[in-house]
């Protein structure tokens, strides 16, 4: 699901459904799969397979004694589905070499350019990824993609049309994986940060978002920055005199239009 291609079945809601099911002492793996997959109601298509290796590849559970599946995680990391998603973020260093991550970073650079496209899987935005990415991005790759963003965080999945079978276009803002960054990081609160003493002290979470060589934040990044900052979460200051400055992407009806140099995590 995360190392290569992604898979529409391996949705978060069926990961979180898994962990359920386990223990640290192992259950076996066909039991297991008679739960999350009950015979007498699956069709020709299997999803077992695939929900257990993106958990596999999240690290919230283990293989032992060659067909026993355990849980590698404590039970209160995935007590709620908040909780599991605070343990991927923490975690997230898991899946950096793979398909996912490298998406995830690529389109979160487009900013305002997604509104070009009909859906996170148009043709020309999966074209447009591919050719950022310089892999081989598939239309089910990005289906399954807009889910874990969606769980994650990245943003807000927008119906374009109604129905059932509407498409989606994932609608950059990064406030939800940015709270669970606070909630995981080892910063101190109601404590002041340059900006760029922040970006290196939550490098290793928010690589798959935003660069920190790149002092011009992107939508997703800055969108959610100023969400928190209107939660009360932190505090996003621009010191006139500081040599420290980062440039949000803009949004002028914003207190924080654009530059900021400092910020305090205040909760």
């Amino acid at each position: 699901m995360f190392e290569d291609r992604m898979k529409t079945s391996a949705i978060p809601e069926r990961v979180f459904a898994l962990c359920q099911m386990l223990d640290s002492k192992g259950t076996v793996e066909n039991d297991i799969k008679e739960k999350l997959e009950p015979s007498e109601f699956i069709s020709n298509t299997s999803y077992f397979g695939a929900v257990r290796d993106a958990a596999k590849q999240l690290g919230l559970i283990s293989m032992r004694d060659g067909n026993k599946i355990a849980l590698a995680v404590g039970r209160k990391e995935i007590a709620t589905m908040a909780g599991m998603r605070r343990y991927v973020v923490a975690h997230i260093e898991n899946i950096q070499s793979g398909l996912f991550y490298a998406v995830s970073q690529a389109y979160m650079k487009l900013n305002e350019e997604i509104y070009k496209y009909k859906s996170a899987s148009d043709a020309e935005l999966i074209k447009r990824i591919s050719l950022m990415t310089g892999k081989q991005i598939i239309e089910d790759d990005m289906r399954a993609w807009r889910f874990w963003s969606s769980f994650l965080g990245f943003g807000h999945l927008h119906r374009l049309s109604k129905g059932n079978n509407a498409a989606e276009l994932l609608v950059p803002n990064a406030m939800v994986y940015l709270g669970a960054v606070l909630d995981v990081a080892a910063l101190g609160k109601n404590r002041e940060y340059t900006f760029e003493n922040f970006m290196e002290e939550t490098e290793v979470y928010t690589d798959i978002l935003q660069k920190k060589t790149d002092k011009n934040l992107n939508m997703a990044f800055s969108y959610g920055l100023r969400g928190l900052h209107d939660l009360g979460r932190i505090k996003l200051v621009h010191k006139m005199d500081s040599e420290n400055m980062w440039y949000l992407y803009k949004d002028e009806m914003h207190e924080i239009a654009g530059t900021v140099s400092h910020i305090t995590i205040l909760k």
